[in-house]
C-alpha cells in the first residue's frame, strides 16, 4: 500500500482534460491540448514514465519489473523470465533497457510532426544503419521462377536516380544539431576475436557491393546495392531493380499502369507477388520481406500492406545527412521511453501539470451535487477527487475492464552481450560521417521452428544505454522464447565462440482487444494500447489527432508552438 500522508496535493480539482498514463500517445495529447489552452493534469499510477514504452535504468529495476509481470500487475505482459549468464554486480547500474527501442524513418509523419512542433532539438537521435539477413549458401542458390510481366524500368535509371537523391539530401533541424562530423576511418577488423567482414568488391563507379559476414548478408535496399551486387544475376538486377521503381511510384496517380498492378494485387502475399510479376529469386524475397518489420513471413504479409512500409524505407534513403545509406533514427538512452519524458515536459512548459505514482481508481459520470460545471469525476489512489470535461487514457489508466482479443502474442527479448558487435555498425560508405548505433539482423522464417522471423535490433553503446565494449540485442517474434534464444545464439556465433550473454530478460506481449476504444461515456475517451510494433507507426499520430478534433473541434493548431513558449525555449537554452 502506497502511502500518500506526505504526498503534496493537486493545485486544483478542477480540470478541462484529466489524461491518464505517460505513454507515447497520452503524452503527445498532454503537449498538443496544453499548447491549445486546455488546462490539463496528466497522471501516471506508476512512478516512471512510458507505461508500456517504458525503460528500466538498472538492471534491478528491470528485475522488479519482470517480477509484477509474473505478478499478473502489468496489464499487457505476461511470462517474464530472467536469466543472469554472465556475473554482474549490485544493482547493474549503467544500463538502459527499453521496452519500446523504436526505429522513426525519415519520413515518417510522426517525425515530420515532432519537427514542425518544434520538439526534435529535445533529443539525442542516432542513424540505424544497415539490414542483415541470414542466408545459407543453399537458400540463395535457388534461382527465380516464374516470367514476370510488369516491364516498367532499369535497374540502371534507378542508381542514376538514386546517386541523385542522396546528393540533394540537406539537413534537417534536430538531427545532427551540434553534432562533430566523425572522422572518417577503416573500421576494425577481427579484433576481439570477431569475424572479418568480407572484402568490399568495388564497383566502376567506386560503391561498394553488398558486406557479407558468414551467413548474415546485407539487404540490398538501394539502387548502388542492386547495381553491384554479386550475388544476382543481370536478369535478377533488372528484376529487382522494376520492383523497386514500382514501390516508389505505385501511389502516384500519374503512373496508371503501376496503380493498376497494385490494384489488382492488394490482397496478394508479398511472397506470391514477387515470384510472378517480378520473379527474383526467393532469398531475395526474404530480404526485401525484412525491410517492411512484419512478424509474419512474405508467404502472410498482403501486398497492400507491405508496400507503405517499403515506400517510407526507400524515401527515406539519402536523407539523412552525413549517413546517405540509412533510411531510419532512434532515440537514445531508453527509445520511445525518452520521446514520453521528453513530450510531458514540453506539456509542463506549456501550463500543464504532470505527477507520477498517483492513478485513478474509479471514473464515472459527476454527480452533478459536488460540482456542476464539469462532465466527469475521478477518484485518485490518493483519495482525492477531481472533476474534469475529458478523461483520456487506455482501459487500466482509467480504471475499466481490459477486453482481450484471441490473436497472437509476440515474444520479446532483451539481451546484454559482452562483446561489442563492432561489424553490425559499420559505415557503409566510406564518404559517411556518421557511424550508425544501431542495426537491424533478422533469422528469416524458413530457419525458425515456430515458422515466423525473428528480427533483433542491435543498439550500441553509442545510445548510452550499456557500457562500451558490450551492446544491447533487443528481440521480436511471434515464435517461441527457443527460437528468439537460438536465433541470438546465431548472431553471437559471427563474433565469437566465447561471447556470452550477460544478462537476458524475455517476455510476451498479449494482443488486447479494440472493443470499447473510443467515447465510452460522456467525455471518457479509451485509447487503443500502444502496437509492440519495432518502428513507431504514424497511426499513433493519427488517433492523437482524431482525439485532438473531438475536443477541439478542429484539427488545426495541433501541436502548434505559441509566440511565448518559443521565447520561454530560448530562454531555457541560453
Amino acid at each position: 500500500m502506497v502511502d500518500f500522508s506526505d504526498t503534496p496535493p493537486l493545485p486544483s480539482t478542477d480540470w478541462d482534460v484529466l489524461i491518464s498514463g505517460t505513454g507515447i500517445k497520452q503524452s503527445l495529447l498532454a503537449v498538443a491540448l496544453s499548447r491549445a489552452g486546455k488546462s490539463i493534469l496528466q497522471l501516471d499510477k506508476n512512478s516512471y514514465y512510458g507505461g508500456s514504452a517504458a525503460a528500466f535504468y538498472s538492471l534491478s529495476e528491470a528485475d522488479a519489473w519482470a517480477t509484477r509481470v509474473n505478478n499478473g500487475d502489468e496489464v499487457g505482459f505476461t511470462n517474464a523470465v530472467v536469466s543472469n549468464v554472465g556475473e554482474r554486480g549490485g544493482s547493474g547500474r549503467g544500463y538502459t533497457l527499453s521496452l519500446a527501442p523504436h526505429l522513426v524513418y525519415w519520413h515518417s509523419g510522426f517525425l515530420g510532426m515532432l519537427r514542425e512542433a518544434d520538439l526534435t532539438d529535445g533529443f539525442s537521435w542516432l542513424a540505424v544503419g544497415s539490414w542483415w539477413v541470414c542466408l545459407t549458401e543453399e537458400e540463395v542458390a535457388v534461382p527465380a521462377t516464374g516470367a514476370g510481366s510488369a516491364g516498367i524500368g532499369l535497374a540502371e535509371a534507378g542508381v542514376k536516380v538514386a546517386k541523385l537523391a542522396s546528393a540533394a539530401g540537406k539537413k534537417r533541424a534536430g538531427w545532427n544539431k551540434g553534432r562533430k562530423k566523425e572522422p572518417v576511418a577503416e573500421a576494425a577488423v577481427g579484433g576481439g576475436g570477431e569475424s572479418a567482414v568480407e572484402k568490399k568488391v568495388t564497383g566502376e563507379d567506386g560503391e561498394t557491393t553488398l558486406r557479407r559476414v558468414d551467413n548474415f548478408r546485407e539487404v540490398p535496399c538501394t539502387f548502388e546495392d542492386v547495381a553491384w551486387s554479386k550475388d544476382l544475376t543481370d536478369k535478377d538486377r533488372g528484376q529487382l531493380g522494376e520492383f523497386l521503381r514500382f514501390v516508389m511510384k505505385y501511389s502516384d496517380p500519374t503512373e496508371q499502369k503501376c496503380a493498376r498492378i497494385f490494384e489488382e494485387n492488394r490482397q496478394t502475399s508479398l511472397q506470391t507477388f514477387l515470384s510472378t510479376t517480378f520473379p527474383i529469386p526467393p532469398f531475395i524475397t526474404t530480404s526485401i520481406s525484412s525491410l517492411t518489420l512484419f512478424p509474419s513471413p512474405p508467404s502472410a504479409i498482403p501486398l497492400e500492406q507491405a508496400l507503405p512500409r517499403l515506400a517510407g524505407h526507400f524515401t527515406s534513403l539519402g536523407k539523412i545527412t552525413d549517413v546517405r545509406s540509412s533510411a531510419a533514427l532512434t532515440i537514445a538512452y531508453g527509445g520511445s521511453a525518452e520521446l514520453c519524458q521528453v513530450l510531458s515536459r514540453a506539456a509542463a512548459v506549456a501550463g500543464g501539470i504532470n505527477v507520477l505514482g498517483r492513478g485513478v481508481t474509479l471514473l464515472s459520470s459527476n454527480n452533478k451535487e459536488s460540482n456542476g460545471t464539469r462532465k466527469l469525476q475521478a477518484q485518485l489512489a490518493s483519495g482525492e477527487t477531481i472533476y474534469t470535461d475529458w478523461a483520456i487514457g487506455e482501459a487500466t489508466d482509467l480504471a475499466k475492464e481490459v477486453k482481450r482479443a484471441s490473436g497472437k502474442t509476440t515474444a520479446r527479448g532483451i539481451y546484454i552481450i559482452e562483446t561489442d558487435m563492432s561489424w553490425l555498425f559499420e559505415r557503409k560508405y566510406k564518404d559517411e560521417g556518421i557511424t550508425p548505433a544501431t542495426a537491424v539482423a533478422v533469422i528469416p522464417s524458413s530457419q525458425a521452428a515456430g515458422g515466423a522471423p525473428i528480427y533483433i535490433i542491435a543498439r550500441s553503446a553509442a545510445t548510452g544505454e550499456c557500457p562500451r565494449g558490450q551492446c544491447l540485442l533487443h528481440a521480436f517474434t511471434e515464435s517461441s522464447y527457443e527460437d528468439m534464444n537460438t536465433a541470438i545464439d546465431k548472431l553471437l556465433r559471427t563474433c565469437s565462440p566465447l561471447s556470452k550473454i550477460l544478462y537476458s530478460l524475455q517476455y510476451t506481449v498479449d494482443t488486447l482487444g479494440r472493443e470499447g476504444v473510443g467515447e465510452v461515456e460522456d467525455g471518457a475517451v479509451l485509447l487503443e494500447p500502444v502496437t509492440q510494433d519495432i518502428t513507431l507507426q504514424d497511426e499513433v499520430l493519427e488517433e492523437s489527432l482524431a482525439i485532438y478534433e473531438r475536443i477541439m473541434g478542429t484539427r488545426e493548431g495541433f501541436m502548434e508552438v505559441s509566440e511565448e513558449i518559443r521565447r520561454m525555449k530560448e530562454e531555457m537554452e541560453e
